[in-house]
């Protein structure tokens, strides 16, 4: 009788610490904190540089193909740039002097070039002001009757007196007195004829300018201020 008592009091202990550890273990489980995100970080490869957003894009300069009769002026009011800058960054030793063919830089608005060199300039004379009168065109090369070489200025009035229209061959016509209104223009004509304001004659008896000649005018002391090709 004692040993069946003291078995069932065993089994009893045993029953309750099993239930005893189950109820802990379920308690355990439901109470146990979750674990805590830590943020990982991946180190970039040797040598890796971080890349900058791009640059907005520089103002890029304009090539432009000088054409027969155009001047520095009107290049210059065509792009909306300055004049002067314009001769100094082409490095033109004289803004009058533009071959048809030439290739200037023009300026982006907004942006300063600077040119390698600056070459000197022809000075002005007393009385001077630029742009100076220039060879806008050759009328008829080659027919003696027709033939004729336009002069225009640009800027004020322009004393020509001394100045000198020059032949590939050597040939020169010079200018007697005679002055060029502001914008104006002026023919001589290589046949004989009677001057007025507006058309001078060199008196020749044969055509003087032919298809590819190089026409260039000097002021009165030799000094070039303008060249032109005949296409």
């Amino acid at each position: 009788m004692a040993r069946r008592w003291l078995f069932y009091l065993a089994l009893n202990v045993l029953v309750s610490a099993v239930t005893m550890l189950a109820v802990l273990y379920l308690w355990d489980r439901s109470h146990h904190a979750a674990p805590i995100a830590v943020a990982t970080h991946t180190p970039f490869p040797a040598g890796y540089v971080t890349p900058l957003p791009p640059a907005p894009p520089s103002p890029t300069p304009i090539i432009y193909i000088v054409q027969s009769g155009d001047t520095l002026g009107h290049i210059a009011e065509k792009f909306g740039v300055d004049v002067d800058e314009l001769a100094a960054v082409n490095n033109l030793a004289d803004p009058n002097v533009l071959d048809p063919g030439m290739q200037l830089v023009i300026p982006a608005r907004g942006q300063t070039l600077q040119p390698a060199s600056r070459n000197p300039t022809v000075t002005p004379q007393e009385g001077e002001t630029f742009p100076w009168p220039i060879i806008d065109s050759v009328i008829s090369p080659g027919i003696l009757g027709s033939e004729a070489v336009k002069i225009f200025n640009p800027g004020p009035t322009a004393n020509l007196t001394g100045w000198r229209l020059r032949a590939p061959g050597g040939g020169e016509y010079e200018f007697k007195e005679f002055s060029l209104g502001v914008q104006g223009a002026v023919l001589i004509h290589t046949a004989a004829g009677i001057d007025t304001s507006i058309d001078l004659y060199w008196d020749l008896n044969e055509a003087a300018w032919h298809t590819g000649d190089e026409v260039r005018l000097l002021d009165s002391l030799g000094n070039l201020r303008s060249i032109f090709v005949i296409p």
